[in-house]
This record gives structure tokens, sequence and C-alpha cells, in this order.
């Protein structure tokens, strides 16, 4: 499975264009690709049936994040699929002033929520928990052992 690459994949509804940006921006990423749902339609599939309202919503995403792809959309995986379901991210700095200058970034946005504040713990020099504007938790961490060989 040394070809096997695991992205991240976002459904949100409405709120791609506006995540995407935002992503791009907050972790510095490259846009790959993007495609809407008309794109889609004249490109791909000219029997696509497309909701009113609907055509301008991203069909697909790729966000290039370090060595991370973070796939964005609106439409559902699956229809009645919830949107972010549960997901949430991860992210490591390599310096705690990194960390604080994230933190500071994603709460400068109205609608992100404070989870739990900014702390040294058992792991971390610096970790939080936020919710970010599209209710996807982002835990951020400078840890005080970035090697995982060496944890524990």
């Amino acid at each position: 499975m040394t070809d096997t690459t695991l992205a991240v994949f976002l459904s949100l509804n409405g709120q791609a264009e506006e995540a995407l940006t935002f992503y791009q921006e907050l972790f510095k990423g490259q846009l790959l690709f993007k495609i809407s749902n008309q794109q889609f339609k004249e490109r791909l599939d000219p029997d696509l049936i497309i909701p009113q309202g609907e055509e301008h919503f991203i069909s697909h995403s790729v966000l290039q994040i370090g060595g991370t792809q973070l796939n964005i959309v609106d439409n559902p995986v699956y229809p009645g699929m919830p949107t972010t379901s549960g997901l949430s991210f991860s992210v490591t700095t390599g310096t705690i002033q990194e960390a604080e200058q994230l933190y500071r970034d994603i709460m400068a946005h109205p609608n992100a929520e404070t989870i739990a504040l900014p702390t040294e713990n058992e792991f971390a020099e610096f970790y939080a928990i936020i919710k970010d504007p599209f209710g996807v938790i982002i835990q951020i961490s400078r840890e005080k052992q970035p090697d995982p060989n060496l944890k524990g």
C-alpha cells in the first residue's frame, strides 16, 4: 500500500466556497482543482439534474496542505448525509508561536468557538480545541515530543 493516499473530505451543503477560501488562507494551501455543479454538467454529464439554486455549488475541489489533501464539496456523499458527520482535524505545529497564531487566526472568524482554551498538558506545550466556522473540530498542538517513536 505504499502508493495509498488518504485525504480528508468535507461535504458542506452550500458553504464549500467559503470553507475553501478559509482553509486555503489559514493553512496556506494550494488549490489543485475546483469544479462547480454546472461545470460538471457541462463538461462531464449533460444529463445531470441539478436542484435549482445549486448550480454554483462546488461539485469537487482539492486543496493541498503540506502532505495532505483536503477535498471540499457542497454535495453530500450520499442522500441525507449529515454535513461534517463527526469529522475533526488535528494540527501539530513546529513552534508554540505557530500554534498560538493558528488559534488566533481561526478565532478571528465570528462563527468560530473555543471548546478548550489553550493550555499546556501532559503531551503538549500548547493544546487547544476549537470548532471552526463550519462545525469542524480542530485540535491545535505544539507537542513536547513530536517524534512518535519517542513518545510515552
